[in-house]
Order: C-alpha cells, then sequence, then structure tokens
C-alpha cells in the first residue's frame, strides 16, 4: 500500500495539482463557507490509536455543526472503532483484504461523496497522497489537510494547517478544527461501552484461568501494529519485566493482549519466561474481540505497552498506563491522562515516525535501537509506582514523564 501510494498516487496528484493550478488562474477564486447543513468528511486510514485520539476533533464537530451530516472515511480494519464511538452520521468503508476490493470500494465512496455535495474535508492522515486524491476528487471546495512544500501538496489542500511534531496532536487536530470554525473544548478520549455480554464473557474467561475478582491483573502488550514494528521494546526484555513483577508480587497475575494476528508472537513470551510462573500468565490474543478486550481493559490494575492504538484505548477508560516510547515522542502522540507514566528512549534520530523527510528506523536500519536502549529497570519500577498508586485511593495521580 505504500509503494502504491508513492508510485501511483504521486504522478496521479501531480497531474490534478498541474490542472488546479491553471483553473485558478482562468477562474475568478470564490469564497466558501460551511452552511452547517450539508456534509464534512473526515479521512483517516491508519492508525487505532489516530481515530481514538481524533474522538474530541469529532465530538467538537458535531457540537459546532448539529445539522451537518459527518461522514468518516477508513479502511475496514478500524469500521469496529467507529461503529462503537458512535460519533459520525455515515461510516463509509474501504476493504483492503484484495487489490480488486480496495478499487471497487475506492471508486464506490468517491461516487457517495460526489453525490452528497461535500462541503469540507478534514484529512488527518500525514501526508498521504491516497487521502490528498480523495479529499480533492470528493468535490468540496474546503479541503484542510497538513501542509508540505511540495506543488502537489499545496495546490491541493485549500486550508493547510502546520504540522508540528513537537507539539501534542492534540493540539494540532485543534488548528484543524480551527479551519472550519471549530473550537475543541473537551479534548478527554471518549469511551466506549462494551455491553454487558462482553464484560459478563470477559469475566467467565479470567475465572477459568485461576483469576479472581480483587486479585490484582496486569495488562501486558507486547505488539505495535504492522505498520511500524520498530515501536515493539523486545520480548525478551518483556519477560525479563514480568518475571521480576510476579517475584515481587505473588499474588499479582499478568494478561497478555493482542489480536488473532498477533497471537502467536504474544504466546512466544512463555519460552523467555520460567516455567514456574506460567500459570499466573494469561493469554487472551486472538481470544478475544474488541467489545471484550474493552470491557477487561477496568478490571485492570495497569497497562504495560508499546505505543499502539491499546494504548488509546486503555488511557480512554482510565487505566493505570506505563508506555514505552523511541520512534515515536510521547509529548507528541501520548495520551494526556493523568495516570500515565512514559518511559522514552531520547535518541538523537527520533522521532522517526509520522515524518515526510524520513521513514520509521530509516536511520539504524529497523535494529530501533532507540527501543533497545530501554532498560528492564526502569520500566518496573515505572509500574511499581502506578501500581503502588492504584493501591492507595488517596495517593495523587501519577504524571507523565520519562
Amino acid at each position: 500500500m505504500r509503494w502504491i501510494d508513492h508510485w501511483v498516487g504521486l504522478p496521479l496528484c501531480f497531474l490534478l495539482a498541474i490542472l488546479v493550478w491553471v483553473v485558478r488562474r482562468i477562474l475568478p477564486k470564490r469564497r466558501r463557507e460551511i452552511s452547517g447543513h450539508g456534509t464534512l468528511v473526515v479521512l483517516k486510514f491508519f492508525g487505532l490509536g489516530s481515530i481514538m485520539q481524533a474522538t474530541p476533533l469529532l465530538r467538537a464537530i458535531r457540537q459546532q455543526y448539529p445539522s451537518a451530516r459527518l461522514a468518516f472515511v477508513t479502511f475496514q480494519t478500524n469500521a469496529g472503532l467507529l461503529r462503537r464511538l458512535r460519533l459520525c452520521d455515515e461510516l463509509r468503508i474501504i476493504r483492503t483484504d484484495a487489490p480488486r476490493h480496495f478499487v471497487i470500494d475506492t471508486l464506490r465512496q468517491i461516487v457517495w461523496l460526489r453525490r452528497h455535495r461535500v462541503e469540507a474535508v478534514l484529512d488527518l492522515e500525514f501526508f498521504s497522497k491516497f487521502s490528498t486524491l480523495m479529499a480533492f476528487l470528493s468535490g468540496a471546495h474546503i479541503r484542510v489537510g497538513f501542509h508540505l512544500n511540495d506543488f502537489w501538496r499545496y495546490t491541493l489542500v485549500t486550508h493547510p494547517v502546520y504540522f508540528n511534531y513537537y507539539r501534542h496532536i492534540t493540539d494540532v487536530y485543534q488548528q484543524m478544527a480551527a479551519r472550519i470554525g471549530v473550537t475543541i473544548a473537551d479534548t478527554q478520549l471518549s469511551r466506549i461501552d462494551p455491553g454487558e455480554a462482553a464484560r459478563e464473557s470477559v469475566e467467565r474467561f479470567l475465572r477459568e484461568r485461576g483469576w479472581s475478582p480483587g486479585t490484582p491483573l496486569l495488562g501486558v502488550n507486547v505488539n505495535a501494529g504492522d505498520m511500524s514494528l520498530e515501536r515493539r521494546w523486545p520480548l525478551e526484555r518483556f519477560a525479563v519485566l514480568i518475571h521480576a513483577l510476579l517475584d515481587r508480587r505473588p499474588d499479582l497475575r499478568v494478561l497478555l493482549t493482542g489480536s488473532p494476528d498477533e497471537k502467536e508472537y504474544v504466546e512466544s513470551l512463555r519460552v523467555h519466561v520460567p516455567p514456574a510462573v506460567h500459570d499466573r500468565i494469561i493469554v487472551s490474543a486472538g481470544s478475544w474481540s474488541l467489545d471484550e478486550f474493552i470491557a477487561a481493559l477496568p478490571l485492570l490494575s495497569a497497562y504495560v505497552t508499546n505505543d499502539s492504538g491499546p494504548m488509546h484505548l486503555a488511557a480512554s477508560e482510565g487505566v493505570p498506563v506505563v508506555s514505552l516510547w523511541g520512534p515515536g515522542r510521547p509529548d507528541f502522540y501520548a495520551p494526556r491522562t493523568p495516570a500515565h507514566r512514559t518511559v522514552y528512549a531520547d535518541y538523537p534520530c527520533s522521532p522517526c515516525l509520522y515524518m515526510f523527510t524520513a521513514f520509521e528506523g530509516m536511520w539504524c536500519d529497523h535494529e530501533a535501537w532507540c527501543m533497545q536502549a530501554i532498560q528492564p529497570g526502569v520500566v518496573v519500577e515505572a509500574v511499581e509506582g502506578v501500581l503502588a498508586a492504584a493501591t492507595q485511593p488517596s495517593a495523587a495521580p501519577c504524571s507523565p514523564g520519562g
């Protein structure tokens, strides 16, 4: 998909930009305003975490333009989360499981956008040619996107926004909201109600594996999504962390989470942990739906995770989180929740994520030196800190820090 975005998307964007440049010099420029009664569209194709971070923006748009129809165009992998969030009137899905489906769905969405006379499009992708094309082909006269000093980008985007890598993504989205007259007053991440059936299923699953209510349960996410595996802390380090915490806390149980695609990788962690503690480790990877994962979050005493979508979901539920960072910067993308500690190896080449002038692992040949530099002892102390705070209701919440 990245290859197509560059080698197919770039020439198409450039050709359309030339056409737009010519037309603008022939026809007079007209100022467009949002009526508040038409269709507003948000584009975001990659990242559950990015979509969670955009929930304050979506809520603010609904509040500012209650009579408008808010549509969200995304890939099928994000559909489940967006349906549960219930923040949009229309969810337009593009399948990516086969090239034929991708082409058919893309054309279908373009036709839908043209028919619904879209007033404005907010492109939340970071310099994607595909999303730029979708925004332009929607026919919207207001196209908000991140500025890039390239002809194809600044020509096709009508309302550019500065993408500041050293400001939090919430502040960046605020700039985007302002371009359509919206102010984000509430920056809390939206919560999701998974339903009573999911809660009962989760509790039954855990009880069958030896857990009982009141027993401390530490969630651990060793994954980071296949778009950037460089964000993963080495599995052996996670094993050292888990063994140390189980040794310090005899009553503690560990829950390893993950998707069906991540199940094999998650279960391989057991090889690095002494057999004596295997019965205190529960693996839910591949066994739970998204609803069940969300239902399990309130049962966790804390959650240790790489920079990933589950991190944002845990933060939205108020779970104390310890997150590990290297290719990305926590001051840019970490959830702004009080019970959150970040462990960050601030290498000179960080960040290499989200950037147009670099790609993840560009300087280290994908070896992720920054993640390897994080020592288990530092993470153990961070986890002990949030666990101690979680068991003392009168204690002040921990604040983000390295």
